[in-house]
């Protein structure tokens, strides 16, 4: 598991750069360079929920199958209260904020889903 999730942060990183680099150029070509930190904060929120994600089902595989729902039950409401918490915040600075920081929360996201999905599509692993 733990060579799965290496390499699964490795190619991740690679998608993510080419993505932040074409966000953040238009960022600055829009004039919205100040908006950078709300793109990184729906980033963190995003890893915060992938990495919620991946602890319950890891941890879920090792329990009965009640106390497995029960993990995966409770991690499901800390995601949600983590996007409700990160966007209320947002959207309490201005709609601007609110928008490029559920942007950022999306693109890293899809693009953590879609790396996981190639990755263990492709490599016959997960």
């Amino acid at each position: 598991m733990r060579s799965f999730l290496s390499e699964f942060i490795r190619r991740m990183g690679k998608g993510l750069t080419i993505i932040t680099g074409l966000a953040v150029i238009l960022l600055f070509i829009t004039g919205q360079a100040v908006l950078i930190g709300a793109l990184l904060i729906g980033y963190m929120a995003a890893a915060a929920c992938i990495v919620t994600l991946v602890y319950r089902t890891w941890k879920s595989a090792e329990l009965s199958e009640a106390a497995a729902k029960k993990q995966m039950l409770w991690g499901l409401i800390l995601r949600l209260a983590i996007c409700f918490s990160v966007l209320l915040a947002a959207a309490q600075i201005s709609v601007r904020v609110f928008a490029v920081t559920a942007a950022g929360f999306l693109l890293f996201y899809v693009t953590a889903m879609w790396t996981f999905i190639r990755y263990s599509r492709y490599s016959g692993k997960a």
